[in-house]
Parts: structure tokens; C-alpha cells; sequence
């Protein structure tokens, strides 16, 4: 799932940036960072391109971030998981086919699955099953609080598919809504490990420093679904394998990378609000067909 933890930057990070502005490179910056600073060392911005910065809220620390990501039992957690993955896989077979050397979508995601331990007879149902006449399903809805909801999904009965979700959303305080997509821009996320290819330790000032250097646009740490600490690399959804390319020639250990919906705007729900959101993202992303729910909430 979608689920940001914003960045907390350092006056380092911050330095760096605003040394960056003299380059063509525009940062978003709190005003209490925004006085004029000396240029650090090492900071090599890449010309005309708008790097994006959140508010400073460390990773798993928000309240959305707790609230969403209560989990049930860990064998019961590993299946759903390896369930959402088998859905990619036959959505990448779908539309790419069912080789990997010519199918980079379908590399990207084998390249998760193993990175779950996912068994490899697993693996090759999905594969097999990616022939299958599924169709691809991108619904909007509204949540509580006014939020903003993208349901993916993969089913071989759109009608049914529809019908259920509807009924979710119904049953737990959202419903099916129009003009959802308009809050969410397809982006490039590339995920990396807090540690290099080196075993060393790779903290936030680090990877925004990295960011920029590759062409990132933003930079956010978070946790995965094994609650492991990892960082987003955010870009240009067609510069996605040249970024990861670079990140990788400057020493960062990439788990994956994909395409993703990421929130333009986002919405600050009162906690009755939050708890019901994360309840109706739970029985949305239980639906046998939803590959990925996103949402906007802050």
C-alpha cells in the first residue's frame, strides 16, 4: 500500500538544497530553512528539474502511518501478500508477456517476489496464469473524511469486481466517486535499502543528497510490508530505470522499481475518520481481485 512517511531534513539537507537553488534546482523549503546559507561541498543538483519536499515527520511516526498499518497474524500477512504479487505478475504477463528479458515490468515484480522468499512454484502458477482473460481496473472512490481512493485491480468478471468493491465502500463509510484520479499523479518509485552495497549505513541527509544527484524528484522514508525501514526514491515515471540506474552506480542497494500513484494533494482526517479509513483499506485490499489500494491521506 501507498502509505508515505514524510521526510525529517537536517540543516545539512537543507544547505544543500538551497545551494542547489543557484542551479536551476527549485526546493520546497519551511520558511525557518529558507535564510541564505553557504554552499556545501558535494552537492551536484542536475539543471532544471523541481525537487519536492514534505513536512518533517519521521518514518512510522505519523498517525496514519500507526493507524494503517496494524496487521494480523504474520503467517495470515505473508499470504496476502504473496497474493497481491501473484496479481502483478499476471498483470505484467498481460501486458508485457511472460518473458522477463523483454518485459521489464514483469522483471520488476519477479524481482520483489524473490526478495519475499516467495516459492518459486508459486511463482510459475502465476506466470502460467497471466494468459488467463483478465482484465485491468482502475476504480475511483471517496473515503472518510473526504479522502481520495484509487482501487487497482485485475478480474476476469469486471461486473462482479465492480459490484464488490461498491459494496465495501458502501459498507464502510466511502463510496464509489468520479474525479478521485485527478488527485494522484503516476510516478516513478524506486525502493532502496537504508544500507549500500557496501553494508554502510545510508541515512536521510545521504539519500536526498543521492536523490539529486540522480534525478529524483523526492525522497521519503517509510517501512515496507515487513515493517523494515527502506527509502522511496520518487521521479518522473519515464526516467524510472535511468534514475535507478544512477542510484545503483552510486552505491545504493535497489529492492524493486515500479509505477505507482502518488498523492498530489493530500487531506488530514480527524481520528474517528482515520480509524474508518483504515478499516475500508483493509477490507478493499482483502478483495481477492485489488492489486493496490492508494490513498491521500496525511
Amino acid at each position: 500500500m501507498a502509505a508515505w512517511a514524510a521526510v525529517s531534513l537536517s540543516r545539512v539537507a537543507a544547505r544543500c538544497l538551497l545551494g542547489a537553488r543557484g542551479s536551476g534546482v527549485q526546493a520546497a523549503l519551511p520558511p525557518t530553512l529558507a535564510a541564505s546559507q553557504p554552499e556545501p561541498t558535494g552537492c551536484t543538483p542536475t539543471l532544471g528539474r523541481t525537487l519536492h519536499l514534505t513536512a518533517a515527520v519521521p518514518a512510522g511516526h505519523n498517525k496514519w502511518s500507526k493507524v494503517r498499518h496494524i496487521k494480523g497474524p504474520k503467517d495470515a500477512e505473508r499470504s496476502r501478500i504473496f497474493s497481491k504479487l501473484c496479481l502483478s505478475i499476471r498483470l505484467a504477463v498481460k501486458e508485457g508477456g511472460p518473458n522477463p528479458e523483454h518485459n521489464s515490468s514483469l522483471a520488476n515484480v519477479l524481482e520483489v517476489c524473490r526478495s519475499k522468499h516467495m516459492p518459486k512454484s508459486t511463482i510459475e502458477a502465476s506466470l502460467k496464469m497471466g494468459k488467463t482473460k483478465d482484465v485491468y481496473l482502475l476504480y475511483e472512490g471517496r473515503g472518510p473524511g473526504g479522502s481520495s481512493l484509487l482501487i487497482e485491480a485485475l478480474s476476469n468478471s469486471g461486473s462482479k469486481c465492480y459490484s464488490d468493491i461498491r459494496h465495501i465502500l458502501n459498507k464502510n463509510g466511502g463510496m464509489m466517486a468520479d474525479g478521485a484520479r485527478h488527485f494522484f499523479d503516476k510516478k516513478g518509485v524506486i525502493v532502496v535499502g537504508v544500507e549500500d552495497r557496501e553494508k554502510k549505513a545510508v541515512n536521510l541527509e545521504r539519500a536526498l543528497e543521492l536523490a539529486i544527484e540522480a534525478g529524483a524528484e523526492d525522497v521519503k522514508e517509510t517501512e515496507d510490508e515487513e515493517e523494515k525501514n527502506i527509502f522511496k526514491f520518487i521521479c518522473d515515471a519515464s526516467s524510472l530505470h535511468q534514475v535507478r540506474k544512477k542510484l545503483d552506480s552510486l552505491g545504493l542497494y535497489s529492492v524493486s522499481c515500479s509505477l505507482e500513484f502518488i498523492p498530489n494533494a493530500k487531506v488530514q482526517l480527524a481520528d474517528p475518520d482515520l480509524e474508518q479509513a483504515a478499516l475500508l483499506i483493509q477490507a478493499l485490499g482483502s478483495h481477492e481481485d485489488v492489486i493496490q489500494v492508494y490513498d491521500n491521506i496525511e
